[in-house]
């Protein structure tokens, strides 16, 4: 991990822990088509308990990084849990994601003009619908995603 990403990871949580919303610029294209590379996206405080199948999730990888991937599988009990991610564009599944690596939940995704919620049912449905897809290995998962994506009323009006 380079300097640079130590001192967002810490400036982050630093925000978060005060009750603060994260706004910062999506780099790479590990969530294409749903957020691409140079989006505004906003993150809320949660930590690896609170989060559901389908939240995109922002969270330190075990090397140190911040990432910011959809939860797709949750195992283990309410004392310690394991979570499954992943890239929407990507083929594989993350490296297990212990809960607390977890920082917070992403809310909202800017792009251009046009805002997407999150957190309403249409983000929240959405989120499902990939994550199953994602965890069954659906062949063609990056296709429909990628259909889901263009029917944006669905989830807002992006």
């Amino acid at each position: 991990m380079n300097t640079d990403q130590a001192d967002f990871l810490e400036l982050s949580q630093e925000l978060l822990d005060r009750g603060a919303l994260l706004r910062f610029q999506a780099h790479g294209h590990s969530m294409y088509p749903f957020i691409k590379n140079g989006d505004i996206i906003i993150v809320e405080a949660r930590n690896g308990r609170s989060v559901e199948i389908g939240d995109i999730i922002f969270y330190r990888r075990p090397g140190g990084s911040p990432t910011a991937h959809r939860l797709v599988k949750i195992n283990g009990r309410k004392d310690s849990k394991v979570l499954i991610t992943k890239g929407d564009a990507m083929k594989n599944i993350d490296p297990p994601v212990n809960d607390t690596q977890v920082m917070g939940r992403v809310i909202l995704i800017e792009e251009n003009e046009r805002k997407l919620k999150l957190n309403g049912w249409p983000g929240r449905i959405y989120g499902r619908v990939t994550a199953w897809l994602a965890r069954g290995r659906y062949p063609n998962q990056r296709r429909v995603v990628r259909y889901i994506d263009r029917l944006g009323w669905l989830c807002g009006g992006r």
